[in-house]
């Protein structure tokens, strides 16, 4: 006879059992991202300080450290001026820095007023955060699918993700946006359970800082607000608890836009970026090419840059408004024009974005031949069986599991109606999700092998039992 005691003891084991996998999860993933920065920069890790720390980077990397440095030395929000050592080229130096969400200025500004500026805190701090994002996508698959094994791949495949592994030990923000990003879906689908004020409270407040993080985890909360719909239509506890995280991941980005009106007479939610993006990955340059060619598009396109001189030269405006949204908004009005005026051009690039994001890398891109080794072996591990698992995942249709399938497509059509780069770090979270996935349908795989073999077995013995006699 099953007693109470024997259920609530059965209950605390499976979870006891769930908090040691997290835990592991979170030392793997702390562990591969710490390793791997040490071993790739070696005594860099202990004497690359100041100056030379700065001088070490470009692109994102360098926008954000100098963000971070004008922070910390009171000059505000803006690009500081690099060192002189510095030879890659910065946009917008002494410029209001709106191309940027601000979080994460704001957490390397924190980190660089403890350690200066150098990696002593950097590493350790963004490999917890990536061992910290390993275990949610162990427990959110967990929770998912109720499978060990699931849990297990998905949390070991997030440990491994070769971008995230990277990017823990430079100054790149991915590792915090997706503890973020992961934090929030492992708290929606408990509150999707209970539906417990508290869990819905927890839920937007990591919405609000992902979305501080990175603009783009509004995405977040349009597919919870779908899985609502379609969980809870007539419920009114549903849509409260909805209500809750929805009004407080915008209470936590609010304070933000606010002082962007009151500073420059201007609605700027977040970041001004979005046109860039589509000026940049919309435009005649890349439109000219074929439909089966690799989508690229991180190269200069004259007649874009030659339109933006020309309106910005016929644009007078507001002199509040900061230079890096001027042409945020030159760039949005230029790529529209283009999208409007070439429909069929558009949907070729957008198609082309499409079936691109989906290979293990962009063949145009500029990865070494051992990183494309690395690329393509964690693909054929993870895309493969993560569409076998969403075809067979699906066909329980459950809340949990619509929301992971959701997000998915989701960010597959936002890098397709946008910007795809070969750099992979847009396809991070498809990857996630789709490694539960891919967890489910190596479980079920390898429940069907037993089952058949127990099948053969039964059926061998039952032909030998029937000669004997």
């Amino acid at each position: 006879m099953v007693t109470a005691h024997t259920l609530s003891r059965s209950g605390a084991n499976r979870i006891g059992a769930a908090w040691r996998m997290f835990l592991f999860l979170v030392i793997l993933g702390f562990v591969l991202r710490a390793g791997y920065g040490v071993a790739r920069y070696g005594s860099a890790v202990i004497n690359r300080t100041g100056d030379a720390f700065i001088s070490a980077w470009n692109h994102d990397a360098l926008d954000h450290v100098l963000i971070a440095k004008a922070i910390l030395t009171g000059k505000g929000y803006v690009v500081d001026r690099p060192p002189v050592s510095t030879t890659a080229p910065v946009r917008f130096v002494g410029q209001e820095a709106l191309f940027k969400a601000p979080l994460y200025e704001f957490f390397l500004a924190g980190v660089f007023a403890v350690s200066g500026f150098s990696f002593k805190l950097l590493i350790p701090l963004q490999a917890l955060l990536g061992g910290l994002l390993t275990g949610l996508i162990g427990l959110i698959a967990l929770q998912v699918f109720r499978s060990a094994s699931a849990a297990w791949f998905a949390g070991v495949a997030a440990a491994a993700h070769p971008i995230l592994v990277n990017s823990a030990s430079q100054p790149y923000n991915e590792n915090l946006f997706f503890f973020f990003f992961a934090a929030s879906i492992w708290m929606f689908l408990i509150w999707l359970q209970n539906l417990r004020w508290p869990w819905a409270l927890g839920c937007g407040s990591a919405i609000g800082l992902c979305m501080l993080t990175r603009e783009n985890a509004v995405l977040l909360l349009f597919a919870m607000g779908v899985v609502v719909l379609l969980t809870y239509p007539p419920l009114k506890k549903g849509w409260v608890g909805y209500g809750i995280i929805a009004l407080t991941a915008t209470a936590l980005v609010l304070p933000w836009s606010i002082r962007n009106y009151v500073r420059f007479g201007i609605f700027v939610p977040v970041a001004s970026i979005l046109g860039e993006d589509l000026s940049e990955g919309n435009n005649e340059c890349v439109g000219g090419e074929g439909v089966f060619v690799p989508y690229w598009a991180e190269g200069r396109c004259a007649s874009v840059d030659q339109q933006r001189r020309a309106q910005s030269e016929a644009t007078s405006g507001d002199t509040r408004i900061p230079v890096v949204v001027r042409r945020d908004r030159i760039s949005r009005h230029i790529a529209l024009q283009f999208m409007s005026s070439h429909p069929g051009t558009y949907a070729k690039l957008a198609f082309r974005r499409f079936w691109t994001t989906l290979l293990p890398y962009d063949p145009r891109g500029d990865q070494r031949t051992h990183e494309r080794i690395v690329l393509l072996l964690y693909w054929l591990l993870l895309f493969p069986p993560g569409i076998l698992g969403m075809w067979l995942g699906l066909k329980q249709v459950e809340p949990a599991r619509v929301l992971l399938a959701l997000l998915i497509v989701l960010n597959l059509l936002s890098i397709a109606a946008v910007l795809y780069w070969s750099d992979l770090r847009f396809r991070v979270g498809i990857d996630m999700l789709l490694g539960c996935f891919a967890g489910l349908a190596y479980t079920q795989l390898v429940r069907l092998r037993a089952g058949n073999e127990r099948s053969l077995h039964d059926g061998l013995s039952s032909v030998v039992q029937q000669s004997s006699t």
